[in-house]
């Protein structure tokens, strides 16, 4: 039994003195001991709260890995001292309609794929969302490659439509220059429409769409829409489009390069060069 442990024991017995004999404490070291304890936890409290500043979503979890320590005592003292994420988890769907034309030429080619068997850059997933500033809307268009979990491509626009999808194409095509062997997305009229199937087409891209009603088939790319709604706050705190627009991708360059993906323990960034390195 751990000391802590052996410490609860003895101030929940009535002979104190007793029992700290049986357990092998001496119960006028409590005090001391649940000092050096008081102050270890308030060491790791300031620590959590110094992380929160960067990473205001990160839960017990992600703080485990990013200080060191064991995720349970992270939550520990999370519960002890009521610390909370900063900005909390949560998901809002953007809507598309879809191209009834298409229903039965393109089906979900990635869904009996594991992601550990893919390579960098064998699929991207797209999606679109949007964002209600200053009393309308702008719309963003983003590409996550499913391997390394990276936003390979990411583009603002005023419409949603298939030339925001193929600008946001040709975005990640500079970025990694190479195209996806797969381009997976759901049924949106931005994605199966003769512009982006015209497009994939030309460049051997094979297109795969998430099966009628099946949302969560393109659920990395929508997660990644919802965190950034979370973690980002409320978004018309920017007095301009343009400040917007530059916080927009400097969250994608965070996300990319230091936010720790929890199953990973590391960024996609980090990932994807671990991948490379053992590749060469």
């Amino acid at each position: 039994m751990r000391d802590q442990k052996k410490i609860k024991v003895i101030k929940q017995a009535d002979n104190k003195k007793l029992t700290g004999k049986l357990l092998g404490l001496d119960s006028r070291n409590i005090y001391h001991q649940n000092n050096k304890l008081e102050i270890r936890d308030q060491e790791i409290k300031e620590k959590i709260n110094n992380s929160f500043i960067d990473n205001p979503a990160y839960g017990h979890r992600r703080l485990a890995i990013y200080l060191d320590y064991n995720k349970k005592r992270i939550r520990r003292i999370m519960k002890k001292y009521g610390l909370k994420p900063p900005r909390l988890w949560y998901q809002k769907k953007f809507l598309t309609e879809t191209e009834p034309k298409y229903d039965d030429q393109f089906t979900n080619k990635i869904q009996d794929k594991a992601i550990e068997e893919l390579n960098i850059n064998e699929v991207w997933s797209s999606d679109l969302t949007y964002i209600k500033y200053k009393g309308e809307f702008i719309y963003l268009a983003a590409i996550k490659d499913l391997k390394s979990r990276e936003i390979v491509g990411a583009e603002i626009g005023s419409q949603h439509n298939a030339d925001l999808v193929i600008k946001t194409l040709k975005q990640a095509y500079e970025k990694q220059r190479v195209n996806p062997r797969i381009f997976h997305s759901d049924r949106g009229k931005e994605f199966l429409n003769e512009k982006c199937i015209s497009y994939c087409t030309s460049n051997e891209i094979s297109i795969s769409v998430s099966n009628p009603g099946s949302p969560w088939q393109n659920s990395q790319i929508e997660s990644f829409w919802s965190r950034f709604k979370s973690e980002s706050g409320d978004l018309n705190r920017f007095d301009t489009l343009g400040e917007l627009t530059e916080y927009i991708y400097s969250y994608i360059h965070y996300y990319n390069h230091d936010r720790l993906i929890t199953k990973l323990k590391m960024s996609p960034i980090n990932y994807k060069q671990q991948i490379l390195n053992h590749l060469n």
